[in-house]
């Protein structure tokens, strides 16, 4: 009795043994057979994660920027996970709360959404950061001009608005700053420069600062430019004379430079017009631009401080104008074979261009033609195409498309004449249509 509980007590336990094999050779099937549609992949996240900073006293602030610090991750997730993963999924946060003024290392806490997801390491893992007490201060702004007014002129002491500003940020920062600084450009102003401009905070060596707030950012900045004295600036006047051949024009005419800068004394330039006139240029029967240089014709008493005179064009250009031209349309690309009629005899064209040019037009100059090339027997509606010389513009052609009839050089079904065989009835050759 003894030796069968016995026997049987082992023959369960060999039982519980095999189930318990045959359970973790199952499972272990399993797992190889899902690591095998869906492994496990190991690689670094292509999106940088940013850090967001969080609980800093609104009465500190960091010295350094903290709004671009991000984190880079390597993560081990199933490969179907790693196909959804986005930035979204993680947070990267260093807490400042409690903190006091000064340095500290601070620990990079990354977060993951999807427990699928592992993460195995992180660069940065911490943060240095130094925190500092926000103040704020007054300074001045500065005008700086980068450039000079118009030769003869001058600029003057700029004038902003507000003359003052308030600064803020972090302690270090705000005392570096000695002013804030407005850049101005006067491109050869002769007059008065107004703009507004924006500011920038610089040091006691121009650098400039960051890190810093300026309130207001924007000011009104005004730059007085004035002639300086025993200087006069004067318009440059042509003086021409003469008309242009027969069909042309003065289209323009432009002195270089167009104004001048007058010495002398003040008595002596209060008496000076507005302007300086040249010698006379003579344009007479003129078919082309003018192109001289001038002496002055300054006032006593006035001088120069370059040479007293300028280079002029005269512009001069053919009188531009319209006609309508009538051609013969002429037939172009047609086979050997065929015979074309064209509905119309003549074609009106309308052209323009220069006045001389129109009125010397022949009758080859502008030519209509019809492209009959590929076209099979039949009534086919052509575009004409005009060719016209060089200078002449093809407006309108009137009318824009032409019925052409083509047909056979010999009538379908009839032998082509034989040349020199007699014809019985008329006792002479038969005559062979030309093509």
């Amino acid at each position: 009795m003894r030796n069968n509980r016995l026997t049987n007590r082992n023959q369960f336990r060999e039982t519980v043994v095999a189930l318990l094999m045959s359970v973790a050779l199952a499972l272990v099937v399993w797992i190889f057979a899902v690591d095998q549609e869906n492994p496990l992949v190991r690689d670094d996240f292509a999106t940088p994660i940013p850090i967001t900073v969080r609980g800093l006293n609104p009465d500190l602030q960091t010295l350094q920027d903290l709004t671009q610090r991000t984190v880079s991750l390597t993560l081990r997730a199933p490969l179907r996970t790693w196909e959804n993963l986005t930035p979204n999924d993680f947070t990267a946060v260093i807490d400042l709360a409690s903190l006091a003024p000064g340095s500290h290392d601070l620990d990079v806490e990354v977060t993951v959404v999807n427990p699928d997801v592992e993460i195995l390491a992180q660069q940065p893992r911490q943060l240095r950061v130094q925190i500092e007490n926000v103040i704020t201060k007054t300074v001045p702004v500065q005008v700086d001009v980068i450039d000079t007014a118009a030769f003869g002129y001058d600029w003057q002491t700029p004038i902003s608005e507000p003359a003052e500003v308030e600064i803020s940020g972090p302690e270090t920062q705000v005392d570096q700053v000695r002013a804030v600084h407005a850049e101005v450009l006067l491109l050869g102003a002769k007059s008065q420069i107004e703009s507004t401009r924006s500011l920038a905070a610089r040091d006691g060596q121009n650098q400039p600062v960051d890190r810093v707030t300026i309130n207001p950012g924007m000011a009104r900045v005004v730059v007085p430019v004035v002639q300086r004295p025993g200087r006069k600036e004067v318009a440059v006047l042509v003086h021409v004379e003469g008309q242009p051949a027969a069909s042309y024009r003065i289209t323009s005419v432009k002195p270089e430079p167009s104004t001048v800068i007058l010495l002398g004394s003040a008595d002596a330039l209060r008496n000076v017009p507005g302007f300086v006139e040249t010698s006379t240029l003579s344009i007479e029967g003129a078919t082309s631009d003018v192109r001289e240089r001038l002496p002055l014709e300054l006032p006593d008493n006035v001088s120069m401080m370059e040479d007293a005179s300028v280079f002029v064009t005269v512009g001069i250009s053919p009188i531009e104008s319209s006609a309508t031209v009538s051609r013969r349309p002429i037939v172009i690309g047609l086979s050997e074979s065929l015979t074309a009629t064209v509905s119309l005899a003549r074609v009106d064209v309308l052209v323009s261009g220069p006045l001389p040019r129109l009125d010397a037009l022949g009758p080859s100059d502008v030519r209509v033609t019809v492209d009959l090339a590929g076209l099979a027997p039949g009534s086919h509606v052509v575009l004409p195409t005009v060719l016209s010389p060089e200078g002449i513009r093809v407006e309108d052609v009137i009318p824009q498309a032409i019925e052409v009839v083509i047909e056979p050089l010999v009538p379908l079904g009839e032998p082509p004449p034989i040349p020199g065989k007699v014809d019985e009835e008329s006792d002479g050759p038969l005559s062979t249509p030309s093509p």
